[in-house]
């Protein structure tokens, strides 16, 4: 009975929680003619099939687990912050592994002003992630077509900062796509949500907690060492 009222309490919160966080974004980014075009944009692409209804769609053909397809999106701010944190600069292209609509891909291009890649295994995210960018005029972002546990060195080559939300991974995807990572070169930053990357190729420089749709969640900021 408890496990059911927690539950539903959730159920009534998140939407209000949810909301909150836009409004705030709205404020911090409100001022720029960009972020309006980006999320009405966004809003248009997605208005006859919401990103969960893609995923229920195309996710049986897929060639990981329902359960690893779980959709969350990481509010532009909190990803703002978190870049800010992980000391992004100029010099910086970032990947971001499992991109979903590629929402984060084109804030970071436009915001930060750097090359940015998306990753993602079903195709209509990578189909209109690639309309959006034609349509908005954004340069210099690129969209994969890609299972993380198959990633290949040349399609992660000019990353510098990769940003992964693998919070609903099971295990043995997580395994996989630890393996890939090892394969970055030395100096590669790697930001994960809610676990670490297991590998002594790796260092783990801070870990902050930062708000996310479904509440508060521990990030790691992690670097390859060797």
């Amino acid at each position: 009975m408890t496990r059911f009222l927690q539950i539903l309490f959730l159920a009534i919160t998140n939407p209000f929680y949810n909301l909150g966080l836009f409004v705030w974004e709205g404020f911090s980014f409100g001022r720029y003619l960009w972020w309006w075009r980006l999320r009405l944009a966004f809003l248009f692409f997605y208005l006859s099939e919401s990103p969960y209804a893609v995923i229920k769609r195309e996710g049986f053909r897929a060639p990981v687990t329902m359960d690893n397809l779980v959709y969350g999106e990481t509010p532009c701010l909190t990803l703002k912050k978190i870049l800010e944190k992980a000391k992004i600069s100029s010099s910086d292209h970032f990947v971001d592994l499992g991109c979903g609509r590629g929402l984060s891909v084109m804030f970071v291009r436009m915001f930060f002003n750097i090359p940015s890649t998306g990753i993602e295994l079903l195709p209509t995210f990578v189909e209109k992630a690639k309309k959006i960018a034609r349509r908005l005029s954004v340069d210099k972002v690129d969209f994969i077509r890609e299972n993380l546990a198959w990633i290949t060195e040349a399609e992660t080559r000019q990353g510098t900062v990769f940003y992964l939300a693998g919070t609903a991974f099971n295990d043995e995807l997580w395994a996989k796509v630890v393996l890939r990572l090892e394969l970055l070169p030395k100096g590669v930053k790697v930001i994960t949500l809610s676990e670490e990357i297991a590998s002594e190729k790796f260092r783990i420089d801070s870990v902050e907690e930062f708000y996310f749709s479904w509440g508060k969640t521990e990030v790691y900021f992690q670097e390859k060492i060797v």
